[in-house]
């Protein structure tokens, strides 16, 4: 009993609504308050309403009782003054009758009207008709002054009564606006709490998707070992499950290619080396002469073989470069700039070429991936080199920025066009201004720039150079180790 109850909690807590079930329970959940005040507003409403119908209905009944007794009053008032000329017996039953007619509307218009206010004006009516009867029917008066006062009452109730009609009329105007108020007052309060809902659910969803944006960012850089987990609806958890899936493929897929890069590169300089001592010893003639012809056919198979061996070294390094773990050492730029140049000295002789740096690093070393800042810059440097013609320069300038290493490398060369500066970083990619350059290259040495640079968590930026050529601007966050024997103040 107890295993299946847990067993039964741990599905509910397992459950994850998708994202349909979600929207719709945020949307009635955002539309519940509204809900609510529109039901008891029209609630408000249909009373109120009940109410005016109510009071139109109770006001016509009294106006209509009440004009008939001033209707009977005025005949009352008529007979009598002509049955005192005639002395009629009919006109005396017709008058009997009148009286009666009166009374009785004073009786309709007393239940009608129960209020406090209509009733002491029925009373006071009927004690003037009352007075009136017993002067003119019981002591047989002729006296036509006895209905002024009557008639006088009639025309104050007359006027009261339509105050009354109207007050009443007004106070349900304004019960209603006041309903009305509420409504729209409770509408405005409840707007913000439905956006504040709404906008949690958009919120959460984004959240989400931000967060799956952040794996896929980090897929995309090479993190293959983290552990991808997505909370939230049951289309983003199997989505999470499908990029895990996706990363074991591509972890997979990227070892496999390192391995064979590594494998194939390896595999390629042992026949190279080969290649290249059966060329030297053909052309020292160590087995025989050779003429002119066979002369120059083993200049272009050396030439070949030189750049086969660059590509190699270009993969090498690129498959180094994604491998790396990013050690930090002390870099000493005196040191580097040196063994930069030493790198480059016969290809400068050879094409009357130079190197200018400009180096505003302070003596001190700083703590830094030395090995990645030397193949960016060599890389870069080698690039310029290419790209530019005989007698011109590359200039280095190296500065610090802040905690940042700021490196530009900028040369005179042919500049790249700009509808190539988005794939120039793309492996084995080959410019068109690539194909007028006799020592043509391997195709990787801005992506070993480009994935150096990330591999450093810098930035890199190429910009046009004036009068021409290009301008690489990177900039690498750096620890200077010169201040971490000194003491905290």
């Amino acid at each position: 009993m107890v295993a299946s109850l847990a067993k039964k909690y741990s599905a509910l807590l397992s459950w994850r609504p998708n994202l349909i079930g979600q929207f719709l329970f945020s949307t009635l959940l955002s539309l519940l308050p509204l809900s609510l005040v529109v039901i008891v507003f029209l609630n408000a409403l249909n009373k109120q309403l009940a109410v005016t119908q109510q009071i139109v209905s109770d006001n016509y009944q009294i106006t209509k009782s009440f004009n008939n007794l001033k209707q009977d009053l005025n005949s009352l008032e008529r007979a009598t003054r002509q049955n005192w000329v005639l002395k009629s017996e009919s006109l005396d039953e017709l008058i009997v009758d009148k009286w009666q007619s009166s009374l009785q509307s004073i009786d309709e218009l007393t239940f009608i009207s129960p209020a406090g206010d209509y009733i002491s004006q029925w009373q006071q009516l009927a004690k003037e008709l009352q007075l009136a009867h017993s002067k003119l029917v019981g002591e047989g008066l002729q006296d036509a002054q006895l209905f002024i006062p009557v008639s006088e009452l009639i025309a104050r109730q007359t006027l009261w009564l339509r105050d009354q009609n109207e007050l009443q009329i007004t106070k349900n105007q304004q019960q209603l606006k006041a309903l009305q108020d509420s409504f729209i007052n409770w509408l405005v309060a409840l707007i913000p709490l439905t956006l504040l809902v709404g906008g949690g659910f958009l919120w959460r969803i984004s959240g989400r998707l931000k967060g799956l944006t952040s794996v896929i960012d980090k897929l995309g850089q090479g993190h293959w070992q983290q552990k991808i987990s997505v909370q939230g609806s049951a289309e983003l958890v199997e989505l999470g499950n499908k990029l895990q899936w996706v990363q074991e493929q591509l972890h997979q897929l990227e070892q496999q290619k390192d391995t064979f890069l590594r494998h194939v590169t390896h595999e390629l300089k042992t026949p190279l080396a080969s290649m290249v001592e059966g060329t030297d010893l053909l052309t020292d003639e160590i087995v025989g002469p050779i003429n002119k012809e066979q002369q120059a056919v083993l200049e272009l198979i050396t030439q070949s073989m030189v750049r086969l061996r660059a590509m190699i070294d270009s993969l090498l390094s690129y498959n180094a470069i994604r491998s790396s773990k990013e050690d930090l050492s002390e870099l000493v730029f005196s040191q580097l700039i040196t063994k930069i140049n030493s790198h480059f000295e016969h290809r400068l002789v050879a094409r009357k070429q130079s190197l200018c740096w400009h180096c505003d690093v302070p003596e001190q070393p700083l703590e830094i991936a030395a090995e990645l800042v030397e193949m960016i810059l060599i890389q870069l440097i080698s690039n310029g080199l290419k790209f530019s013609s005989q007698g011109q320069a590359v200039d280095i300038h190296l500065s610090l920025a802040g905690r940042s290493l700021k490196m530009i490398v900028s040369d005179q060369g042919t500049g790249i066009q700009e509808q190539e500066k988005s794939h120039i970083f793309s492996a084995f990619y080959q410019g068109k201004n690539a194909k007028d350059v006799t020592a043509q290259g391997s195709g990787l040495g801005l992506t070993i720039v480009k994935e150096s640079v990330e591999q450093l968590m810098g930035t890199l930026q190429l910009e046009q150079n004036e009068p021409q050529g290009c301008r690489f601007v990177i900039q690498i966050p750096t620890i200077n180790p010169t201040n971490k024997n000194q003491g905290v103040n």
